[in-house]
């Protein structure tokens, strides 16, 4: 249960700071996106391992250092997504016309773009809460997330490998919920994607 939490927990918040960066870059000034860029390439240039020390080392092995990890290995590319399709949607017709209109740039992001992007969005979530349930679990099986006596499966993995050669089905215990998990959302997320983009359908 706390790895879902987590996932979904850790999963809305980068969403919803990527999707409002990447609708500024998509949408404001050529200087800004530009910024935008440099800071996204600069996050996403740090591996994941060095990141959770990092905010470990700062905060302490808790539940706040999982979600920061997780936010920093997302947002950027949540918002490089959104920003590409912020571009297309911004030369549409449809969003010229508003503007020729007089409409704001709020208006026209709320009203024109946002609603056009939920489908790419959908499917942002549901395939990456698999890789927050498996950062959760790696983090806390190296002693780096969730501490006891708060349940995690990565805590259980690390508990059954101490004492694999007695207690084995500890680790099928920890182990088997993060395979199922992964594996369903992540066919979930391909039923997605092929719903709302029926092009790339058995190409996964």
């Amino acid at each position: 249960r706390v790895a879902l939490l987590i996932a979904l927990g850790a999963t809305a918040v980068s969403l919803v700071v990527g999707v409002v960066l990447g609708l500024i870059a998509g949408y404001g000034p050529r200087w800004l996106d530009n910024v935008l860029l440099l800071i996204f390439d600069a996050v996403k240039s740090f591996p994941t391992v060095m990141l959770a020390l990092t905010l470990v080392t700062l905060f302490g092995p808790s539940l706040y250092a999982v979600v920061l990890v997780v936010m920093l290995v997302n947002v950027p590319g949540y918002a490089r997504i959104i920003r590409t399709q912020t571009l297309v949607l911004k030369s549409a017709e449809h969003v010229m016309a508003a503007r020729s209109m007089g409409a704001s740039a709020g208006r026209i992001l709320r009203v024109h773009i946002l609603p056009n992007i939920i489908g790419p969005i959908l499917i942002l979530i549901s395939m990456d809460i698999p890789v927050v349930v498996a950062i959760e679990a790696g983090m806390s099986f190296l002693g780096l997330g969730v501490r006891p006596p708060t349940p995690s499966w990565g805590a259980i993995l690390n508990d059954g490998f101490a004492n694999i050669r007695d207690s084995y089905w500890i680790v099928i215990a920890g182990g088997l919920p993060i395979v199922l998990t992964t594996l369903g959302f992540t066919f979930f997320g391909e039923t997605l994607r092929d719903l709302f983009d029926p092009r790339l359908k058995g190409r996964s």
